[in-house]
Order: C-alpha cells, then structure tokens, then sequence
C-alpha cells in the first residue's frame, strides 16, 4: 500500500527572504539610548525629575513598541518557487499560506522616498486567490531585483499552465 503523504525533497530553485525590519531595530536602540539620557538627566537634577522621568518612559515604550513590531515583521518568511510563493507567519503560532504563481494577475512596486534611499520597498500580488486575492510583501530589501524576478516568475508559470487571458 502506498503512503498518502510523499515528502518531496525541497525545491533548489526556492528562494527565501523575509521582510526588512532593520530600521525598527536601529530605532528602538536609539530610543533606548535617549530614554537612558533622560535618566541621567533626571538623576542629575538637570531637570525636573517628573519631565525626565515622563520623557524617559515615553521613549522606553517606543522602544518596546519597535522592537515588538520588527519581531512581528521578522516572524514573517517567503518562499519563491517556479510554481508558488509560500508565506509561513507567525512566532509562536504558525500560518502556512501559498499562492500558485499562474493566478497572479498583477505585480506592483512601490517605494517611497525614504524607501528608496534605504534600497526597500513593497510588493503587492493581485491574484484571483480566495483567500489572500492581494498580498502584501514587505518591506523587502532589493526590492526592485525581488520585483523582476517575481514579475518573471509569474510569467513563466502562466505560460506554464497554458493560462491565456480573457478580453
């Protein structure tokens, strides 16, 4: 009798990356440093202790803030085949998502002006997908390589699958 679950060894051509969240980081160590500046200032009585102390913890949430959210963006990995992309989220709990790359109807790119200084930006999926029909991928490092090679990708497997458009 045959098994009813065959492991396929994995795809070499699969690539995966994550979204970039090194700004989140470098910004929660610069509150952390400033909260600690308040700090000191507050202990030093260079000002009133109830500003520092407001300020301090201001920043100290921010920081926690920051450092919650780049988790939250690290915790989120993608996998691009010829065939899908497969998205796996979360830290604890985990969520398998994957669309056929033949559905994708559209790829855009979009990066802003600081997006663009830094080299990141967002990709959107427009597929005919139940579940997920616009995906949102990033911000990604190298976007615009990332893009070209998921705009390729896309047509490869649609001309695959033989998909034609309709009007």
């Amino acid at each position: 009798m045959s098994p009813q679950l065959r492991v396929v060894q994995p795809d070499p051509s699969a690539e995966t990356f994550r979204a970039d969240a090194r700004l989140r980081l470098w910004g929660a160590a610069v509150c952390a440093i400033v909260a600690i500046a308040f700090t000191v200032l507050g202990y030093g009585r260079s000002l009133a202790a109830y500003a520092a102390a407001f300020a301090a913890a201001a920043f100290l949430l921010w920081s926690v803030f920051l450092l919650a959210t780049f988790a939250g963006r690290r915790a989120v990995r993608y996998t691009l085949s010829p065939q899908r992309i497969e998205i796996e989220m979360g830290i604890l709990a985990k969520r398998y998502e994957s669309i056929e790359l033949w559905r994708v109807k559209d790829v855009v790119l979009e990066q802003g002006a600081l997006e663009r200084l830094r080299g990141v930006g967002r990709i959107t999926l427009y597929s005919n997908d139940q579940v997920e029909p616009q995906l949102h991928v990033g911000p990604v490092a190298d976007a615009k390589a990332l893009f070209d090679k998921l705009r390729d990708a896309v047509a490869a497997a649609r001309k695959d699958a033989r998909v034609l458009p309709l009007a």
